[in-house]
């Protein structure tokens, strides 16, 4: 400190960094605070007296050498911190703030934070965050769910008892005002690598057509060398199927059901590429050979993350989740959608082995809380839907990934009635829908969706920039071209505003924000000119070089809420910020990374 009183050049050149009002770059930024630095330290050598001028010098030459492969070696930790200073005083300007708008930082205390993947606005005027185990292994291994319910008009909050790891699962909201939660994380991904034991699907196998059986989870299966396998889930098999012909013979027909199994022990003794039949440990005589397991491949592959089947629905006077009648198929990414008749339509989602469900859909009936089978069609995770009216579908086609490049991505309308898909075309680059971002354009009665950014399938780098409109009023609906967003993105967050603007942030370059390339810019959509404003630049999440920083936002497909559910959330995967869609006061909240601080939790837009 005596070094920075003793020389003024110093203090003018770290001033350089904190308070010029030149548009520098960050590159400028970031030589500016190295040579603030080296001035400082130089300085503080050269006060050390005349008597000893050629030690101070060497002194000096030596500081300066030192400083300078520290900061070389530091360079993007200084880069990051002189742009983030920078931006941090250029979004203050009273100017910036009148022109853009301004996010302002909410304080969120720590026991109420979360990593929410949903937020939805209750008619009570509160909004439920929803986290489950948000993307966090640790909290998922212990069984800790989470759910906050934030009132934002006394800006207060409540931790909400989550009954199951709802991360990644799909909702919708009831005629009554209830929420309807169904599917979740059975089971995290594991990378090749990562995977210790062998596993894979088991088909349980029943010959015994008088009764069905049940497996609790954790039952041994055993090959024919004696490598023993165990069910990570619970499992009922029905009776077989018995038919007798004209001439009296009679026929069995032997049931199956499908359970995840892993080897009881590490290492690669568990591999198997061949397909074998496996006896039920405890079970004896008639009951052994009529019920066993059939598996085809057992392996140390990367390993997806699986579904579960509960479904819950939340009541906002009660604020609690009660169960309700499970789904017939395990899902983690599942798309739910409120049709006219007040019940809810399931698709698609990760099974209890990891795959894409294969179009085995569903409908849930909110006075009878059962579910029923669904029109068979294949959608890839989190599919983008619109009602447009009593039994047609929009599907825009963003999604979430998972499933193969030429199967279920033609955008189209869906007819339940009779199970028809009319393709709807015009998009422009139509191969990087993944991971797009789809809206319902206001004012609602207008009948048009809006498609935003997106990528290539699975891990490519592929992004775009490209935006269009379609109007489903029309006799054969098409895109049409759009404005054009200020870069290729990804994972773009699409909110409605209540001035029937549409405010998008966030997003990345890259596949999950890969190579630092999350972007931090916003801007609005205005439909009646059919054009995009600048809004302010997020504070939170990186600096003006778009370095990530503890709330790096990492991989959030986005997807719009359908016609019948205006307050349905940008859902995550491994993701980025979500947002209420009616919310007077949007709250993005962050679904990955490490837990962000009590200070920066939660992001509020005023305009």
């Amino acid at each position: 400190m005596e070094a920075v009183h003793a020389a003024p050049s110093a203090r003018a050149a770290a001033a350089v960094v904190t308070t010029s009002t030149a548009p520098a770059a960050a590159s400028v930024a970031a030589s500016s605070a190295v040579v603030a630095v080296v001035a400082v330290v130089g300085a503080g050598y050269a006060g050390a007296g005349a008597g000893a001028k050629r030690s101070g010098r060497r002194k000096t030459w030596f500081g300066i050498a030192a400083v300078l492969v520290l900061a070389a070696v530091n360079a993007p930790a200084v880069g990051g911190f002189a742009g983030d200073v920078y931006h941090r005083w250029e979004v203050s300007r009273p100017e910036y703030k009148a022109r853009y708008g301004h996010w302002s930082l909410a304080s969120l205390p720590e026991k109420y934070q979360l990593n929410a993947i949903h937020a939805i606005l209750l008619h009570t005027g509160k909004v439920l965050l929803v986290a489950g185990s948000g993307n966090d292994v640790e909290l998922f291994d212990g069984g800790v769910f989470k759910s906050t319910l934030w009132d934002p008009a006394e800006d207060t909050f409540k931790k909400i008892d989550t009954p199951a790891d709802l991360f990644c699962g799909g909702h919708a909201q009831l005629p009554d005002g209830k929420v309807l939660f169904a599917g979740g994380t059975a089971r995290y991904e594991m990378l090749k690598g990562d995977v210790k034991r062998a596993g894979g699907a088991m088909l349980v196998k029943n010959e015994d057509p008088d009764r069905s059986r049940s497996f609790p989870k954790g039952t041994v299966f055993r090959s024919p060398s004696g490598v023993e396998y165990r069910s990570q889930f619970a499992v009922r098999v029905p009776a077989a199927k018995k038919t007798t012909g004209k001439n009296g013979d009679v026929q069995v027909t032997a049931s199956e059901a499908r359970v995840y199994v892993e080897a009881v022990e590490e290492g690669p003794l568990g591999i198997t590429n061949t397909t074998e039949q496996y006896e039920i440990e405890g079970l004896r005589g008639e009951d052994a050979r009529n019920l066993y397991g059939i598996a085809n491949k057992l392996g140390l592959d990367k390993k997806d993350f699986q579904g579960i089947r509960y479904a819950y629905e939340f009541d906002p006077v009660t604020e609690k989740y009660t169960k309700v009648e499970s789904m017939r198929e395990a899902r983690w990414y599942p798309t739910l959608t409120t049709l006219a008749d007040g019940r809810v339509l399931a698709v698609s989602g990760l099974d209890d082995i990891g795959q894409v469900v294969p179009g085995k859909n569903e409908i849930y009936d909110p006075r009878t809380k059962t579910w029923s089978a669904a029109p068979t069609r294949y959608f890839p995770t989190y599919p983008s839907f619109f009602l447009v009216d009593k039994g047609t579908i929009f599907y825009s086609g963003s999604n979430a990934g998972y499933g193969p490049a030429d199967k279920g991505r033609q955008p189209g309308l869906w007819n339940l009635a009779d199970n028809t898909f009319t393709p709807v075309g015009g998009l422009r680059d139509p191969d990087v829908l993944e991971t797009s971002s789809s809206v319902l354009l206001p004012p609602a009665q207008e009948n048009k969706v809006m498609v935003l950014g997106g990528g290539g399938v699975g891990e490519s780098r592929a992004a775009t920039s490209r935006t269009a409109v379609v109007d489903l009023d029309d006799d054969r609906p098409r895109f049409a071209p759009g404005p054009r967003l200020p870069e290729n993105t990804r994972y773009l967050n699409s909110v409605i505003l209540p001035d029937d603007t549409v405010f998008t942030t966030g997003g990345s370059r890259d596949y999950r924000g890969k190579g630092a390339s999350d972007i931090l810019r916003s801007q609005i959509y205005h439909p009646d000119t059919g054009t995009f404003t600048r809004a302010a630049d997020p504070r939170v999440g990186g600096t003006t070089t778009r370095r990530p920083c503890c709330c790096r936002t990492d991989a959030s497909p986005s997807s719009a809420p359908t016609r019948s559910s205006p307050t349905r959330p940008i859902p995550s995967r491994a993701s980025s910020s979500s947002a209420s869609r009616s919310s007077p006061r949007p709250t993005c909240t962050r679904a990955t990374g490490p837990p962000c601080p009590a200070r920066t939790a939660r992001r509020v837009l005023r305009r």
